[in-house]
Parts: C-alpha cells; structure tokens; sequence
C-alpha cells in the first residue's frame, strides 16, 4: 500500500519535472522571485504606512495612494514586456530590469521628498519588477503543458514566504534602521531578480503542441478577414500603420472578446481588493481592531502560510481532481474571498482572525493560480503575455483611480467596516463572472475556427 502510494507520488514528480524541462523550471524561479520582489515591495511600503505618514506630516489616503502609484506603475509596464522581450530575448530583459529594480530602490531610500520618491520606485522599481513578472509567468506558459497549474503554484509561493518570513524582517528592519534603511536593504534583495535573468532562455515556438488553442470571436475573425477596413474607415495611409502596429504589437483585439471582458473583470476586482488589504491591514488591525503590531504580523503570516499551502497543494489536487472545470474551482475560490471580508471586520478574537487569514490565504492564491490556468487554456501560450500584460494594464488604471478610496473613508468615518463590506459585496460578482465564463467556454470550446 504504502509502496505503490510512493510509486505515484514518484510517477508524478517525475512527469512534472520532465514536462517543464531545465528551462521551465528556471523560468518558475523567475516568476517566484518576481513575485517576491513585487510583494516585497508594495507590503514593504504598506508597512512603512503609519511611519511615513508621520515622517512627512500628510494623511494617511495620500500614503496609501502613493502605493497605488507604486502598485499601478509595475502594471503599466506589463503591456510593454511581451513586445520587449520579442526585441531583445527574455535573458536581456529580466536581467537589465532586475538591475533598475534594486539600483532605483536604494536611490529612492537617500531622497527627502515623497514625491520624487513616489516616482522613482514608480518609473524604475515598480515597472522592471512588472515587465520581469509578464515576461517569467509567459515563459511558464510556454514550457509547462499539463503541469503548468503546479509551475503557476510552486511560483506562487514567492508571494507566500513574503508574508511568512519576510513581513517579520520587515518589521525588524523598520525596528532597526527605520524606514530608510528598510528600503535600502529591499533595493538589495531585488538585484536577485537579475541573477536568475542571467539564466533564462526563451521557449520555441511549438504551435499548437500543447494542447491549447486561443479562440477568434466574431469580432476578431472579421478583422482577420478585413485588414483595410482601418484604411478605409480612417482614411489616412499614416494613421492606419499606427493603428495596425499598436493592434499587431499588444494584440487589441483582445477586447472584442467578451470572454476576455469576464476574466479582466474577475482579475481586476481581486487585485484591488487584494491591494487595498495589503496597503491598509496593518493599520485596520492595530488602530480599528486595536491588536499591536506584533499581532498585526501574525495575522499576516498566518495568511502567507495559507497561501504556501495552497499554492503547494492546487497544482497536484487540480490535476488529480477533473469532477469539475477550471471555472468552477475558480468560483469557489472566489467565494470564499467575498466571505472573508464580509465576515473579518465582525471578528474580534485573535485565534478567529488567525483562522480567517489563514483561510483567505488558501482562496487567494487559489484563485491566482487558477486565472493563469484559464488565460492559458482560453487564449493560449503565443497570446498569454500580451493577456497579462493587458490585464495589467487595465488593473493598473484602476487601482490608480481608486486605491486611495479606503484610506479616505478611514479618514471620513475612521472605520474599516464600510470598506470590507464594499469589498465583499464586488468580490461576490466575480462568481457570478467566472461562472459566466466557463458556461461560455462550454458552449463554444476553444479551437483556431471557433467563435466565442
């Protein structure tokens, strides 16, 4: 029993290390360790929140905002990565962009004023961590074909030791150095992204090997079938060659999908959600909640330590696990993130608050996971990073309009109650969303000829 239990475990190792070759695996480490430089660096400043909000005399919705800018900067520079990487190779790209990330930091940590810091960590840092993320999560993309869920959640666990092992760090080097030596040591940790540039290589094009084929809407078949209807229409030889360079380049017509609008809705809700509870809970534990800020960090390795589990577990379970679609295990990881923050502001225990994040955790990075799994398995791998980048894009605009809204209705009604329970009520239109598109992935499977 125990024997052939081995000999699957063994089976199953073997096939997903082979599936992903050396090349594969090195670009999972890539996303990893993007993701720890992004999450290192937003929670990083979301921690600094109450001190810098004491050091520059201001409100704390103009703090949080400029995490926004940070946040929205690495976005904004997602929809460039695919374009940069077909130019200059993805080794070029992540290597140099690791380089700017860890220089443009330490330089932020030696400014006096908030402004010229804001820009700094938002032009350099944020956006070569960003193109670095679009660039490593594409190459998985392009490597992994039946495991690819368990490469998207091995990489996730860059994202779960930030809040298991480095939010404690954090805390001691906030203790230690303040908030100019933390950010110094942040830049240095983020030269690492460069290392693991230098040994990236990129995917060959393999068609349709692996099994995924991005679908044509009707939308998207008329223009394929029509290239002078922009000359046409437009009447100017100059324009119509910018026009058809930005749609060749960063794939526009993307949005004629209606099923591309339902994932977007889906991964925007979620990262501003998610953002705003990176930005803001260490204050909504200690000031609303009223626990110290050792509890505070608790709560938050309680959290990293659901996400590890989760994106250790998903990837073998999803695969083991075929009852029911990717869509649907999306929707219930989405579900439990709309309980979670309708439920967390009415908690007041420690160990129910320890449980609650823990939970939260599990369906977070659950559901990153899995919106990777779906934009492969609905657009394919030679479309996958012009998705992510575009989804970056607009999660970028959006987070920028509207990431300072919870600081503010803190500062209007010095409670976090509204906000968890806004935040629930969006969260909870993500199910019906990604229900929405799995129905619609039933009726019109993904195939080269096929219309959505």
């Amino acid at each position: 029993m125990k024997s052939g239990c081995l000999e699957r475990v063994l089976h199953f190792l073997t096939e997903t290390l082979q599936d992903g070759g050396l090349h594969g695996w090195i670009a999972v480490l890539g996303l990893f360790t993007s993701k720890v430089a992004w999450c290192n660096l937003v929670k990083g400043l979301g921690m600094m929140l109450p001190t810098l909000q004491e050091q520059f005399g201001t409100s704390t919705w103009l703090i949080g905002w400029m995490v926004a800018f940070v946040h929205s900067g690495a976005y904004f520079s997602g929809v460039l990565a695919t374009p940069l990487k077909e130019r200059f190779g993805a080794r070029t790209v992540v290597t140099v962009c690791g380089l700017v990330a860890g220089i443009s930091m330490i330089t932020a940590s030696f400014l006096s004023s908030l402004y010229v810091i804001t820009f700094i960590l938002t032009a350099f840092t944020g956006s070569a961590v960003g193109i670095s993320f679009v660039i490593t999560k594409h190459l998985i993309g392009g490597y992994f074909n039946k495991s690819v869920t368990t490469a998207y959640g091995f990489a996730g666990v860059g994202s779960s030791i930030t809040f298991v092992a480095f939010v404690p760090l954090i805390k001691i080097f906030l203790d230690t150095y303040g908030w100019r030596g933390t950010m110094l040591l942040l830049g240095v940790l983020l030269f690492h992204l460069a290392v693991v540039g230098a040994l990236m290589e990129p995917f060959a094009a393999s068609g349709s090997k692996d099994g995924y084929e991005a679908a044509l809407t009707d939308e998207e078949q008329e223009t394929r079938d029509d290239d002078v209807v922009p000359s046409n229409r437009f009447g100017c030889s100059c324009f119509t060659k910018v026009y058809s360079f930005a749609r060749d380049t960063f794939q526009l017509e993307l949005f004629s999908s209606l099923s591309f609008w339902l994932v977007l809705f889906v991964y925007i809700v979620t990262d501003i959600t998610y953002s705003a509870w990176i930005i803001y809970y260490v204050q909504y534990t200690t000031v609303s909640k009223g626990f110290i800020l050792e509890d505070a960090s608790h709560f938050v390795v309680a959290f990293g330590f659901g996400r590890t589990i989760a994106s250790i577990v998903i990837g073998p379970l999803f695969q083991a696990v075929q009852v029911v679609s990717a869509y649907v295990w999306l929707a219930g990881a989405l579900l439990i993130c709309a309980i979670y923050y309708a439920v967390d502001p009415w908690l007041t225990s420690y160990w129910l608050i320890t449980a609650n994040s823990f939970l939260y955790g599990n369906a977070l990075s659950s559901t990153s996971i899995l919106i990777d799994v779906v934009n492969k398995k609905m657009f394919g791998k030679e479309r996958l990073g012009h998705v992510v980048g575009l989804f970056g894009l607009s999660s970028g605009v959006t987070s920028l309009l509207l990431l300072y809204f919870p600081g503010l209705i803190y500062d209007l009604t010095g409670d976090y109650t509204v906000v968890f329970s806004l935040m629930a009520a969006v969260q909870s239109l993500t199910v019906v969303a990604a229900l929405g598109v799995g129905w619609r992935q039933t009726r019109h499977p993904s195939s080269p000829n096929s219309t959505q």
